[in-house]
């Protein structure tokens, strides 16, 4: 009886923290259209506003939630995401979440108010524990509501999961799909299986890739077992979207050994593969052509001045 009354009161603590987490988050939003996608603002008018564009088709399907600029530094994750936000879905829905991390992306730093924001994901929701709690709220409640998770990244050298050269080893993270485990395994005995789906997304993009050494590999960190090299990704947002929330979840990483119109065309590519592979149909997917990348951008830049 007292094991029956615990968890009662468990439970109840959950959905009570789950309540107001949702009363916090639709009390610091306003929502916005725009064509065929609606434009959720959180937190407006303070340095750490995030805005969330939901683009849904007619036709239902999957729900692909896309997250980037959680580091600033990595500026080809937000400027990719944000090719994402006038793209027409006619089946399925794909959610963006450009610059999560808005204070970081602004000074260009990895860090943001809190330190790095991809080390907080293993903290309980409404802590308040550090500046960037909100944020990573936010996050977790867009997770639950999603059926595949990516997080846009850009980092240094080339991932190989064996050693070539400092710059092509098992330490580096460009290029490549990142899992925190092979298969996962669900509380009704079904299986999501990750590293099918990364060697399947790293298929279609490394048929686009012309340069072999800029191929992406599916780079397993094997998170939650004791001989993984990346322990620290047990605080991380994919790792708290599947071992958490059981959702399917990937980590795309474009390198920084290239120009940066590359690097969005890597992910450009990548992200396409994604949305193809899961089952969703959209239209008027962005170009993965590194020069008309480079156009946009200085037209982009040229639009400011």
């Amino acid at each position: 009886m007292a094991n029956h009354r615990r968890i009662f009161i468990l439970v109840g603590i959950a959905a009570a923290c789950l309540f107001f987490t949702v009363i916090y988050l639709v009390s610091n939003h306003k929502t916005y259209s725009k064509q065929d996608a609606q434009i959720h603002r959180y937190f407006g008018g303070t340095n750490q506003a995030v805005s969330v564009y939901v683009i849904s088709g007619k036709e239902k399907g999957p729900t692909l939630l896309v997250f980037a600029g959680i580091h600033g530094d990595e500026s080809g994750g937000y400027l990719t995401a944000e090719r994402y936000v006038d793209v027409k879905v006619k089946k399925g829905t794909i959610i963006v979440v450009p610059r999560l991390n808005l204070p970081a992306v602004s000074r260009g730093k990895r860090q943001g108010l809190g330190g790095d924001m991809n080390r907080l994901f293993h903290l309980p929701e409404n802590s308040n524990s550090t500046p960037d709690s909100k944020v990573v709220d936010l996050a977790k409640y867009l997770i639950k509501n999603a059926d595949y998770v990516l997080n846009l990244h850009q980092g240094e050298g080339f991932y190989s999961p064996q050693w070539i050269s400092h710059k092509r080893n098992p330490y580096k993270w460009g290029q490549c799909n990142v899992i925190d485990a092979p298969i996962f395994d669900l509380p009704n005995g079904d299986k999501l299986e990750l590293d099918n789906l990364a060697k399947r997304i790293a298929a279609r993009s490394n048929s686009r890739i012309a340069n072999k050494q800029f191929h992406f590999q599916v780079n397993n960190t094997n998170t939650a077992s004791n001989k993984s090299l990346h322990k620290e990704q047990r605080r991380s947002l994919t790792y708290y979207a599947l071992y958490q929330q059981h959702k399917t979840t990937l980590a795309l990483e474009s390198t920084k050994n290239c120009t940066l119109p590359q690097a969005i065309s890597f992910l450009t590519i990548a992200m396409n593969s994604v949305i193809m592979e899961v089952g969703i149909q959209a239209e008027n997917l962005p170009s993965e052509d590194p020069l008309v990348i480079g156009r946009e951008m200085t037209g982009k830049r040229s639009q400011l001045f």
